[in-house]
């Protein structure tokens, strides 16, 4: 397929190639699709694991040390086993062609929905955001390495740039078999502008909004809240609270005593942790004081506390289903305490993804209690500091799945 068709000479200059060219492109339908977690899948980001585990600086950059070490040979085998499982001897094989778009929000998300198409058996086209970043090239450096030694690996890998172009949205979508969109809302509803033909398969990803569930019982009981601590930085700070599954609403459960007690132990420690770690920009900051005086100012019995710039809490007496379309990033929360979860219920909307609690056993016994009240919401229940950990599902979705295909084969009886 020809992607420049239908195209004037302009578009050239719009068209940065990181990886892969013009002709690697348009040849790249005609790759097989391989079952999903090929042994040769495995080797090639097990690779790219070694590669990047030579660069000194990943180990220095979390979110590129977290993405290496999930590629590891032993990581990706595990997960194989569990989809074997799951298969239990059906044929599933890949559906062809992925395209990706993803933000600029998340520096190595784009990896992650790249190894995953791979593991699905599918070759890739991913368009990368106008904001290069330092995770990008060295992940970019690190598969350059891993394809001199793995070469068939070139003409299953295009990563590109371009702008708002349309008509080139269009023929990659032509291309694909499969249409992967990364929010935001109105990236998804830009890029659905190029419409996908009949058969093929998409995953949009939208806007979602996330919540800690914090049981005071729990706080007031540790003698060190470090790790907590630590892991809520690492959930909120270190992408600017904008990550999906960064939670920006924080409920504290127990009686209003035990709430008040542990609210103010957290945050005793909480607050010159943070503060001795995140660089906060002058915009966000202003932002975040002019949403909590707007909030105080419009809404009814809502307190605000702050701990310099860098957290600005926003009490509210109860919660509401619009709660997420009132968040600002950079260390901006809502805050509301009941004695049960009945109180969080109302703000589990389809906008809410990710709840982070305590520990495991709380995760596992809140997990129950949201299936027993039938929530619309909420698609991950994880541990605090666990929050931005990559899974092959997500939002609800078996990524693998819907990347490939199953073949039935049946014996009449």
């Amino acid at each position: 397929m020809n992607v420049m068709e239908d195209r004037d000479n302009n578009w050239q200059k719009d068209l940065q190639f990181l990886l892969g060219d013009t002709a690697i492109l348009e040849q790249l339908a005609e790759q097989k699709t391989y079952i999903p977690f090929s042994e040769e899948t495995i080797d090639f980001l097990d690779a790219l694991y070694q590669a990047l585990r030579k660069e000194n600086r990943s180990v220095q950059v979390a979110d590129l040390a977290a993405f290496s070490f999930w590629c590891r040979k032993g990581n990706l085998s595990h997960i194989r086993e569990q989809y074997a499982r799951q298969w239990n001897g059906k044929k599933v094989i890949g559906r062809g062609v992925a395209f990706h778009i993803v933000p600029s929000n998340i520096p190595v998300l784009f990896a992650f929905s790249m190894a995953a198409s791979l593991l699905a058996g599918d070759p890739v086209v991913l368009r990368l955001p106008e904001k290069e970043t330092v995770q990008e090239q060295m992940i970019l450096s690190a598969l350059r390495q891993v394809m001199e030694t793995q070469p068939e690996w070139k003409k299953r890998i295009v990563i590109l740039r371009y702008g708002h172009v349309k008509e080139v949205t269009d023929a990659l979508s032509r291309l694909c078999q499969v249409r992967v969109i990364w929010g935001g809302d109105h990236s998804i509803q830009e890029i659905q502008k190029s419409v996908l033909e009949p058969g093929k398969t998409e995953l949009a990803f939208a806007d979602r909004r996330s919540a800690a569930v914090l049981r005071a019982d729990a706080i007031l009981e540790k003698e060190d809240l470090t790790d907590i601590v630590r892991g809520f930085y690492n959930d909120t700070y270190l992408n600017d609270q904008n990550a999906c599954s960064s939670p920006s609403l924080l409920y504290w459960l127990g009686s209003s005593e035990q709430t008040a007690l542990a609210h103010e132990k957290f945050w005793k420690v909480a607050a010159p942790y943070i503060q001795s770690r995140y660089e906060l920009g002058a915009h966000l900051a202003v932002q975040k004081w002019e949403q909590a005086m707007y909030l105080a100012a419009t809404k009814e019995n809502v307190k605000i506390q702050k701990f310099g710039n860098e957290v600005v809490l926003v009490k509210l007496p109860e919660l509401s289903a619009n709660v997420w379309e009132l968040t600002v990033p950079g260390g901006f929360f809502f805050e509301c305490s009941g004695e049960n979860l009945d109180g969080l219920y109302p703000a589990l909307t389809r906008k809410c993804q990710t709840l982070t609690c305590v520990n495991e056993t709380e995760c596992t016994e809140v997990a129950e209690k949201l299936i027993c009240a039938g929530v619309s919401g909420v698609d991950r229940v994880v541990q605090i500091g666990h929050a931005l950990d990559f899974s092959l599902i997500w939002d609800g979705m078996d990524l693998i799945a819907q990347m490939s295909r199953l073949i039935l084969s049946q014996l009449r009886s």
